[in-house]
């Protein structure tokens, strides 16, 4: 403890003592100025009194006494440079200096206009260092000490000097230069003074501005923090969106928030929630116009200051008055789930479109995860019905199939034995007809095995199976043609888990269409797409269905089957789209990823 009272009391000791003898602004560089000045008048007081200034003698000529007195001055004022206590009257110190020169210039005899020069470094030291007024009033004092000291050695020392009108006027011009130039260099030093004042206060809101800046990006992250952890507790779709629009509301004060959610329907979307809505805004459902559908396919916010170009969102009554907004779309991979309209009377700043689309992508992956949960428990319901039903449908294609096949083979095999005995040539007639029995039931039991699960989709890929699986159809088909065009994805990596869904897919597609759309013709088509998907294609010709009448009927769904399809593609990572008209025909489209 006692050394750190020690070095606290050295510490505050050598502080006041740097303080003491800390110098004065700019008073050391002009004594520093001030000594070479007295070095070039040394130079030029030997000169001009033929003798030398050192060892000092007892008959010096007055030029070299003047000269030995300023030096001696200088050298006092040097020392009182450091003591601040004499601050006031070392600034002054230059009125002396003027004095010096003045005298220097009286007794210089002929060379006076030598000493000329010498007047401009005070003159400038005052115009700097003090006000404006007083340095004029410096200039002049020197202006009137100097022509007094030309004119003075003039009358009083070389009477015989005559002056000619030509002397007066170079006489005039030095003096009024010593007269203006502390005025014209006040007048530059003070409008300096002011630019740097004003670049200092610029600098000072600039520094404000940015604490401003950087406190509200730190309380947009402490909200945005918030936001996530609300979020990431909540399975409730409606506590989401109403977080997403209260938070949004502390980044900027829109005048109406609108969340549009599909409603299921084709390019159909509706108002699942919102902030400061018109009465008959919530749920309100509307077709989406051209720039609805671009603002929803985008992946990063659009900005309007014109809702000409949606009328779709004109039937919305809180944006009818609004000047403009921000399209964010509520994107998760390549699915789209809806809109956030922020409608405000000005501008957005693009720092707070950043900031909403950050919320809104806290909101849309919450808002996933809910789907997410809900999609999990539905498909796990659907996967126990789904397997309980290829259970009962294999169970029913044995006993239809092999089953009766082999009680068929059974017989007749008892029946040839006792066929032998009466009959050999009969029973060579029936071993025939048991042989064709026998190679059916095989060709039947390696079917079942083929599209339960196809050994050669792990051998020879995707493309091969499908044409051997084709070929084995088009002998049930009929009269339906089935085309495939698979062009070159022999070289694509699906992986063994996207294959098998893929072809399964595929499998239920073409088997449904063959069975129930009465088709002349089915297209089975497999693209790149992208250079990340694979495109595919089941398309035929049939009676089509009503895609709305068949999702309001969860009994016809399961028995097609078709329906089940965009579960099963998103199970791997991708989507699918069915496209349905009574009369035309029905399209099929699978997406599924392509490992890279």
């Amino acid at each position: 403890m006692a050394s750190s009272v020690q070095s606290s009391t050295s510490s505050s000791s050598s502080q006041r003592t740097a303080s003491a003898w800390s110098p004065l602004g700019g008073e050391r560089f002009y004594a520093m100025a001030r000594w070479l000045m007295i070095m070039l008048l040394g130079a030029v007081t030997q000169f001009l009194s033929n003798g030398n200034l050192w060892p000092i003698t007892t008959n010096l000529e007055p030029l070299t006494l003047i000269f030995l007195l300023y030096a001696g001055f200088a050298l006092i004022m040097t020392v009182l440079t450091f003591i601040p206590a004499v601050a006031g009257f070392v600034s002054l110190s230059y009125l002396f200096d003027l004095a010096f020169i003045s005298l220097m210039a009286f007794v210089g005899g002929e060379r006076i206009v030598i000493f000329f020069p010498l007047y401009l470094l005070p003159l400038t030291y005052a115009a700097i260092r003090q006000p404006l007024h007083i340095g004029v009033l410096s200039g002049a004092l020197a202006a009137v000490a100097y022509m007094a000291a030309f004119i003075g050695w003039r009358r009083l020392i070389a009477p015989e000097a005559l002056m000619t009108m030509l002397d007066y006027v170079a006489l005039g011009l030095r003096g009024l230069t010593l007269a203006i130039v502390p005025w014209v260099t006040g007048n530059l030093a003070e409008r300096q003074s002011e630019t740097n004042r004003q670049r200092v206060i610029q600098a000072q809101q600039d520094a404000e501005r940015a604490l401003q800046e950087a406190h509200a990006y730190r309380d947009q992250m402490r909200s945005l923090y918030q936001v996530a952890l609300t979020l990431g507790a909540t399975a409730d779709y409606r506590q989401v969106l109403e977080t997403l629009l209260r938070e949004s509301r502390k980044i900027v004060p829109y005048r109406a928030g609108v969340v549009l959610l599909s409603s299921g329907q084709p390019n159909e979307l509706y108002v699942a929630f919102g902030s400061n809505l018109a009465p008959g805004d919530l749920n309100r459902s509307f077709q989406m116009d051209t720039g609805l559908a671009a603002a929803l396919r985008a992946t990063t916010p659009q900005m309007i200051t014109s809702f000409a170009q949606f009328p779709a969102l004109q039937q919305i009554g809180a944006l009818r008055d609004c000047t403009s907004a921000a399209l964010i779309p509520l994107q998760v991979g390549m699915r789209a789930y809806g809109l956030f309209v922020v409608a405000t009377d000005q501008m957005l700043r693009s720092d707070q479109v950043e900031m909403l689309t950050a919320l809104a992508n806290y909101a849309i992956v919450a808002l996933h995860n809910a789907q997410l949960i809900y999609d999990l428990k539905e498909e796990r319901e659907k996967l126990l019905s789904r397997e309980e039903e290829v259970r009962h449908q294999l169970a029913r294609d044995l006993h239809d199939g092999p089953a009766q096949s082999m009680a068929v083979i059974t017989m007749k095999a008892e029946f040839i034995k006792r066929l032998l005995e009466r009959d050999p040539a009969q029973a060579l007639v029936e071993l025939d007809e048991l042989s064709t029995i026998a190679k059916r039931t095989n060709y039947e039991v390696r079917t079942m095995l083929f599209e339960l699960r196809p050994l050669m989709l792990e051998t020879q890929g995707l493309k091969v199976t499908l044409e051997q699986y084709l070929d084995r159809l088009r002998a049930k088909a009929g009269d339906t043609s089935i085309i495939l065009e698979a062009g070159d994805i022999d070289q694509l990596r699906l992986g063994s888990k996207v294959e098998g869904a893929l072809f399964n897919m595929i499998q239920e597609s073409v088997t449904n269409a063959i069975k129930h759309a009465k088709a002349a013709h089915i297209w089975v088509r497999l693209r790149r797409f992208n250079n990340q998907m694979l495109e595919v294609v089941i398309e035929d010709d049939g009676v089509g269905f009503d895609k709305m009448a068949v999702l309001r009927s969860y009994e016809r769904r399961g028995s097609l089957g078709l329906l089940n399809i965009d579960e099963r593609a998103r199970l791997v990572g991708g989507r699918a789209e069915i496209d349905s008209t009574p009369g035309k025909g029905t399209r099929i489209t699978i997406f599924v990823p392509i490992e890279q």
